[in-house]
């Protein structure tokens, strides 16, 4: 591998006989199989030399990284004499670090050692049993995982344990988190997280009974928060945005078409890979994060040309089977989080007001989008992988809020009724009657019912 990176034979000798050659070289071919350009394999060559001379290196004890903090400060002493730009050496010891510990740890070299979370045994022990005894989804599982975690930390800081808990402690927990901002749905989350926890502890004699009935979560009120997404023209705007031959867009626009066509979640797309696309079919099998099952969906012309685009322009020769990969060597995966954040980005910049711009926001534009072109609540469902009937219907009532664009026009229904007693309330649903579809009354009515304006015995 050096005689691919070095030119002269000096300086290749100077290579071959630096300390652990062999392992430099095992590590160089590593990345060159990875994909790593020759101007970066030249660089990460140079750096090894250095990291292998300044490093005491044994093959018996492993390496920390406060040792290659030492090693790097003691690089960047000498680098200081030929160089007066502070911002370069700070990238550069950066660098130096950051291939030193790859480097290490690809050899098994690097004391990785983590300290141990607060009741992790306890914590492990009650997830197993959310996944192998409820057969709760593992999104379900981490959505648990991640919202007890505060709650260990805080108890960990004040040198509490688990079995001497109280009702008094938890709600100073929750008086904590007020303080730091928690809005009442996450609050609300971490409660049911809790409650659900000392329910197993409990019967596991790891605490006190009865702790988890003494857990309280604030109110939380049907349909309280609608979905909002874009308006579909918005949508459209967003799909021609990312229609040019910029190798990032044109992965971009695969991404956001299986969003915003199928109203994919983000992770589901995350997760895609190229045995998922049957194109003699033209199927596409997405992985169900909540159902825990395959779906089938007929492969739309429009997503089919933009991930075949991918495919053979973009998209890097890799032994990786999912879909959407770096377009940078390393190549790998793209995580939920990565995807989420590009699509996030395209969505600010439409120059339009939402309460969020994650990639979540086109599947509400798709759900809002095929209710009104009259698909009905069944088929919609069907369409996002929904498993009740009420997690559909919220997009009815966020239509019936649309409607007219505007509240002020069921106002202008309202006002324009006669006001003889208990007859406005007929007129003004008759009205309304004649401005929408048959299939809109009842929601309609719902909404004026809850909103105080209609009273229900008059329907």
């Amino acid at each position: 591998m050096f005689t691919q990176l070095v030119k002269t034979p000096l300086t290749l000798a100077r290579y071959r006989n630096g300390p652990f050659a062999r392992e430099r070289e095992q590590y160089l071919t590593h990345l060159s199989q990875r994909g790593y350009g020759k101007g970066r394999l030249t660089g990460i060559n140079n750096q090894l030399l250095a990291i292998a001379q300044r490093l005491r290196i044994s093959v018996h004890k492993r390496v920390t990284k406060a040792e290659v903090s030492e090693a790097a400060e003691i690089w960047m002493k000498e680098r200081r004499q030929r160089s007066s730009l502070p911002h370069s050496l700070v990238l550069a010891k950066t660098d130096f670090i950051s291939i030193a510990c790859n480097w290490l740890r690809f050899l098994g070299w690097l004391d990785e050692a983590r300290p141990a979370l607060p009741f992790a045994d306890q914590r492990d022990e009650f997830l197993i049993h959310l996944r192998e005894d409820r057969g709760l989804s593992e999104a379900t599982t981490i959505h648990r995982k991640r919202t007890l975690e505060p709650f260990f930390s805080w108890l960990t800081a004040r040198g509490g344990a688990i079995a001497t808990v109280t009702p008094r402690d938890i709600s100073e927990f929750f008086s904590a988190s007020r303080a730091h901002g928690w809005a009442r749905p996450t609050i609300s989350g971490c409660a049911y997280s809790l409650r659900s926890f000392f329910r197993y502890a409990a019967s596991r004699s790891w605490c006190a009974p009865d702790i988890a009935e003494t857990i309280d979560k604030p109110r939380l009120y049907c349909h309280e928060g609608l979905p909002q997404g874009p308006a579909w023209k918005d949508v459209q705007r967003l799909i021609e945005s990312v229609s040019d031959a910029n190798p990032t867009h044109i992965r971009n626009r695969a991404v956001i078409l299986l969003l915003a066509v199928y109203a994919f979640r983000i992770n589901e797309v995350s997760k895609l890979t190229l045995d998922d696309i049957d194109w003699e079919a033209e199927r596409l099998h997405v992985r169900r994060s909540k159902l825990k099952k395959v779906e089938q969906y007929p492969l739309a012309t429009e997503v089919g040309t933009a991930i075949l685009r991918y495919l053979k322009e973009v998209r890097p020769s890799s032994s990786r089977r999912e879909l959407f990969l770096t377009l940078r060597a390393p190549y790998r995966p793209l995580s939920a989080a990565s995807l989420g954040a590009r699509v996030g980005t395209l969505v600010r910049r439409l120059g339009i007001k939402l309460a969020h711009y994650g990639p979540h926001a086109l599947r509400h534009a798709c759900a809002t989008h095929l209710l009104a072109q009259g698909l009905s609540l069944k088929q919609i469902g069907d369409h996002l992988g929904h498993r009740s009937a009420q997690a559909t219907r919220i997009y009815a009532k966020s239509m019936s809020l649309r409607y007219a664009k505007s509240p002020m026009r069921l106002s202008l229904v309202w006002s324009s009724a006669p006001s003889r007693s208990g007859r406005k309330h007929k007129v003004f649903f008759s009205k309304l009657s004649s401005c929408l579809c048959e299939r809109w009354r009842i929601l309609v009515w719902e909404m004026c019912y809850e909103t105080g304006i209609c009273h229900p015995r008059v329907h």
